[in-house]
């Protein structure tokens, strides 16, 4: 009797086991390549998969033929799937997120060559992904056969425990910012946090859940930071704000969108920063701007690149610069050139960049100079103007552009030469009485090897004996086309006899993930940490400074653009900007893509939720840390929202712009 009651309960039985065996271990082998530890919270992972796993074999369970064809079709998929974020992780340091997912025809045609050395280098991984598949294999027999309602409802009962007590797990640990639960619940898109914490896949059906969300208007935090201060007339002169004069009311009596009514409210709230000594002190220079391709400190070397050297040691000089990006170029662009931080749920493919190519953006640089200046502005690119639509997105910032194929021409392609296109546009603005060029460069992309990258073996000899690996040194080598382009620059600006009035801003797009962090720590001096990881040099050289200004103020990308506005006398409304000027006497501070933040008293991982303190921790103000993070996420959110809502637009009262494929915009 008993051996009867096995056989109807046994298939359920042996189903269960090999869905929660390939869940656990495909989790467990992708949360040791990302993350490299196992804490408390993976137990979250665990639950989760033990529900998933259950309730996969309870649904195969209903099929009398075909089942083993079903569970090595599902297997498949997921071996797929998981294969892919093994592999993304490899190339990019992160996972990818649903809205990321639409990139891959992009990405393939793109990184193909990446794509298929990282598969080569990591094949030993890829292969251990089919371990469970080879399980199902050798189980086949003894999942088949019919399975009683019984053990059909004993398997959803537990389905139903496991979820329900993970989740209680996660509700018990507090609703804190930061917290598991407010990972769990938050409408956020934080994919490398969420798959820490809860698996693969409780991220995938969360982000597919939150997609559904988001359209109710948001409530944004006003920090405490921001309340206006007496100045004392003795000591501080009154500069004014850098703001814009704005009628609020007339704003909302113009509609009726809670978003915008939201948004107006909070940006009616807030002062704005203060212009101060440094305001202006730029106004008749001429600026150059480089977004340059996974460029940091540590391809600043005297010997190996020293136009780079020489720029980072003269004009402004920022001690505690970060780079708030692991990866992906759009995002570092946009928070370079707009001053916001970037829509998280946005893939590569319709990112903030080119989501913004119909709204009209009054602070641009390229804007901004043209119309307060009445000043020509170009852009470059040495790749293609259609890849992420830069085609469409930079003109509508204010630049005449060229791209390759489309202006330029190079000799590689992937990457091109940055001395090139330097060679290819200066004389399109160098005549100028004064000008505005914007550069993103390309020559220090991934893959650092002298097999895949032209830049990598073109200045290879230079560096062949230095003691790195050849990944590391292959990177300096993609360097040295930068440094040489810069050369090239200063020695046309030094003929032109511009050189004193002309200022070089040099900022990364992220940090370079072709790189290993035990590669890049080699490189730096120094091991890496959460924060130490995203410590970077902006390169502010001003031509004709007789001493360097010194910057110790915590500042990252989308502080750039509000402290050139600043320096250049520019009009801009601060409140309606991320950044901020780094002159300026408001709350300064570094902020990650991750939504830690460093200022010169705490910093904060938001991974973690746990505060590091640089000074005695009674000094901090009480609330000071809560008050930080509602700060940095309504930072986060106020950006998306400017952008998804064309907010500009409405209060300028500029209708959606039609872009010119490489020149300049026009209202439709």
């Amino acid at each position: 009797m008993a051996g009867e009651n096995w056989k109807k309960v046994a298939p359920g039985a042996y189903l269960a086991a090999c869905w929660i065996f390939a869940l656990l271990y495909w989790e467990g082998l992708l949360h040791w390549a990302a993350f490299e530890r196992f804490d408390g919270a993976y137990l979250y992972a665990v639950g989760f998969s033990m529900s998933v796993g259950l309730l996969l074999a309870l649904v195969v369970t209903f099929l009398k033929k075909g089942r083993f064809a079903v569970n090595l079709g599902l297997m498949l998929v997921l071996t797929v799937f998981y294969g892919s974020q093994l592999v993304y992780k490899f190339i990019f340091g992160t996972l990818y997120s649903v809205a990321m997912a639409a990139q891959g025809g992009e990405a393939m045609a793109s990184f193909w060559r990446e794509l298929l050395s990282t598969m080569g280098e990591k094949c030993l991984w890829l292969i251990a992904l089919f371990v469970p598949l080879v399980v199902l294999g050798l189980m086949r027999r003894f999942t088949a056969g019919a399975v009683g309602h019984g053990t059909r409802a004993v398997l959803l009962v537990l389905a139903l425990a496991a979820f329900a007590a993970t989740r209680w797990g996660i509700a018990s640990g507090g609703s804190e910012m930061f917290s598991d639960e407010y990972y769990y619940t938050s409408g956020e898109i934080a994919t490398d946090q969420t798959a820490r914490r809860f698996g693969l896949l409780t991220t995938l059906r969360l982000e597919l859940t939150r997609g559904q969300r988001g359209e109710e208007a948001a409530e944004y935090y006003v920090p405490t930071e921001t309340e206006p201060e007496a100045i004392p007339e003795e000591t501080q002169v009154d500069y004014g704000r850098n703001i814009l004069e704005i009628d609020w009311s007339a704003l909302d009596a113009g509609t009726d969108d809670k978003k915008l009514l939201t948004i107006n409210e909070y940006c009616e709230k807030l002062s704005g920063t203060r212009k101060n000594a440094y305001t202006g002190l730029l106004r008749d220079y001429n600026l150059i701007v480089m977004c340059a391709e996974s460029f940091d400190t540590g391809a600043i070397q005297p010997e190996i690149t020293p136009n780079l050297y020489k720029l980072s040691q003269e004009g402004i000089l920022f001690e505690n610069y970060y780079n708030s990006f692991p990866n992906t170029t759009t995002d570092g662009e946009y928070a370079l050139l707009q001053g916001l931080y970037p829509d998280t749920s946005r893939s590569k493919a319709v990112s903030s960049l080119y989501a913004s190519r119909e709204s009209y953006l009054p602070f641009t640089l390229g804007n901004a100079f043209r119309q307060q200046r009445g000043i020509e502005c170009w852009g470059y690119h040495n790749y293609e103007g259609t890849y992420y639509g830069r085609n469409e997105s930079h003109p509508n910032m204010g630049y005449t552009m060229r791209f390759a194929k489309d202006g330029m021409s190079f000799t590689t392609t992937w990457p091109a030469s940055d001395l090139e296109m330097m060679e290819q546009s200066v004389d399109d603005y160098i005549g100028q009485e004064q000008f505005h060029a914007y550069y993103m460069t390309f020559s220090g992309h991934y893959k650092y090897d002298t097999g895949t990258n032209e830049m990598a073996k073109r200045n290879y000899d230079a560096v062949k004996d230095l003691p790195y690996d050849k990944t590391t040194k292959a990177y300096l080598s993609c360097n040295i086309e930068l440094d040489k382009a810069v050369g090239y620059l200063m020695e046309r600006l030094e003929q032109a006899g511009v050189a004193d009035r002309t200022a070089i801003v040099i900022a990364g797009d992220h940090f370079p993930y072709g790189l290993t962090e035990k590669q890049y720590s080699s490189l730096v001096g120094y091991e890496l940490d959460a924060f130490s990881k995203y410590k970077s040099s902006l390169i502010f050289w001003v031509g004709g400074l007789e001493e360097p200004i010194v910057v110790e103020d915590y500042c990252c990308n989308v502080d750039i653009l509000p402290t050139i506005l600043n320096l250049w006398g520019l009009s801009y409304d601060s409140r309606m900007l991320a950044g901020t000027d780094v002159f300026s006497d408001s709350t300064h501070m570094a902020v990650l893509m991750d939504k830690s933040w460093l200022t010169d008293t705490v910093w904060f991982d938001a991974n973690t939720g746990k505060a590091r303190y640089l000074v005695e921790q009674e000094e901090v103000p009480a609330g000071y840390v809560e008050n930080m993070n509602q700060l940095v996420a309504t930072r986060f959110s106020i950006s998306a929202d400017i952008l998804n809502t064309a907010y500009y637009n409405y209060v300028f009262d500029k209708e959606a712009v039609k872009v010119n494929r490489l020149g300049w915009y026009r209202n439709r």
